[in-house]
């Protein structure tokens, strides 16, 4: 996908994201299905965190697309973003943590857009954590990756906002 074109849909799958995570309930935002890793609300949590870390390697593409990017997040970091996406949110803290998705958004998106379209499909290696091997990423590759995630909770959402009426949360 052209640089453009992936931008365009970049705001379009987080524009999808909102208007999902929307009609979740308030009285949901904190039910964790039994086995799952994050609570209905913490799915917000969630993709804020992605779009951190993955704000992060885009930065680092930008700053030094030649050489090997090494790990950017501490360890503690995803530890504490799942400890936090597995509680959930309270009513109050939905709107905190949309305001906070627009940021890091408009952060991921103005980083891909200074971009210079020659480095769009440019491949650095990216080391991910510490003792993993590098993984040929471009600029294109995160772009797509975080699309897909937005998408990924779209189709999730509703179907965790059904499974807490099926558990008669609804009325709690």
């Amino acid at each position: 996908m052209d640089r453009e074109a992936a931008l365009a849909d970049f705001d379009e799958a987080r524009a999808e994201w909102e208007a999902t995570f929307a009609q979740v309930p308030d009285a949901a935002l904190a039910y964790l299905k039994p086995g799952d890793d994050y609570a209905l609300g913490g799915l917000q949590v969630h993709v804020n965190w992605v779009l951190v870390h993955y704000g992060r390697v885009l930065d680092g593409l930008k700053a030094d697309p030649h050489n090997a990017l090494q790990p950017l997040d501490k360890p503690e970091e995803s530890r504490d973003a799942n400890r936090r996406a597995k509680a959930g949110l309270t009513a109050a803290e939905r709107k905190p943590a949309l305001e906070e998705m627009a940021g890091l958004h408009r952060f991921v998106l103005d980083t891909a857009a200074s971009i210079p379209e020659d480095a769009w499909l440019r491949k650095t290696p990216v080391i991910y954590g510490k003792g993993q091997d590098p993984y040929a990423t471009s600029p294109d590759d995160v772009l797509g990756w975080l699309r897909e995630h937005y998408r990924e909770h779209v189709d999730q959402c509703p179907q965790l906002v059904a499974s807490w009426r099926e558990m008669g949360q609804e009325g709690l």
